[in-house]
């Protein structure tokens, strides 16, 4: 991580409360730079007791499937700083269920928060991205490579993001702004138990099995991602690049082995 770079910086994170968002919060304000700290309950965000003097929070409570909360976020962010150095668009939320049981509410829902909510906050915040010559890193998943069993609505959401910020990356060449798209493996977050379910209410799952990332450790990673604007799609750990690999070389045998791992969370019961 180069230290240096963050100083004077002007970095906006969404879903600041929590997870991995917070995390990120919590590693830069070590820095003297300016924070924007975007959430639904951003105002309860604390100052962490050991950040660094010269350290500037902004605080900025919003709902990012509300397209006016948002346009109404452009214009106070607009008031405080005239760039964005870092965006990073990390706010999101899971949906579980089969593809014949979720209903049409639960894909609205997902898509609003993972898909047209990010899409239209970056694009407002464009020219202040471009002023910067800015960078923006998205909080991924592999889930986001190949259509998951059990994770339609997820999937297609975060699938339709990369295509949307993909073509913004060689829309902006000239203008310089670099687009970061990091498939984060499982990680100790709240997400299986602030997601949906198929029918739309509170989705209630204990932690993914195996080996879990703790946020800080995520946190650290995108930081590092962050200092490099020729970062594209980053898969963090093996399973995330063969599964990458596998889509493209043997799809037959990523079906079978996804149905095998998978089968528990999309059977019928």
């Amino acid at each position: 991580m180069k230290k240096d770079f963050w100083n004077r910086k002007v970095v906006l994170i969404t879903g600041a409360s929590s997870g991995i968002g917070h995390s990120v919060f919590l590693e830069l304000s070590k820095f003297p730079c300016t924070l924007i700290l975007v959430a639904r309950r951003a105002q309860e965000i604390p100052i962490p007791p050991n950040s660094h003097l010269e350290l500037q929070v902004i605080r900025l409570s919003c709902d990012l499937s509300r397209e006016s909360e948002i346009l109404t976020l452009k214009e106070q962010i607009q008031k405080y700083v005239n760039k964005i150095d870092i965006l990073f668009n990390n706010a999101g939320i899971t949906a579980h269920g089969r593809f014949d049981s979720l209903s049409m509410d639960v894909y609205h829902r997902t898509f609003a928060i993972n898909f047209f909510g990010p899409v239209l906050l970056i694009q407002s915040l464009l020219p202040l991205l471009i002023n910067a010559r800015g960078n923006v890193v998205t909080t991924s998943t592999v889930s986001a490579l190949y259509g998951v069993p059990g994770r339609a609505a997820y999937s297609a959401s975060k699938s339709a993001l990369h295509a949307a910020l993909e073509a913004l990356r060689i829309e902006m060449l000239e203008e310089g702004i670099g687009i970061s798209l990091v498939c984060v493996p499982y990680t100790d977050t709240a997400l299986r138990t602030s997601g949906l379910a198929s029918d739309g209410s509170r989705l209630e799952e204990s932690p993914a099995k195996g080996k879990r990332l703790k946020s800080e450790q995520v946190a650290e990673i995108l930081l590092k991602i962050a200092e490099d604007k020729e970062a594209r799609l980053v898969t963090i750990n093996s399973s995330g690049r063969f599964l990458n690999w596998l889509r493209l070389f043997a799809p037959k045998f990523l079906e079978k082995t996804m149905y095998k791992k998978l089968k528990h969370d999309f059977r019928k019961h």
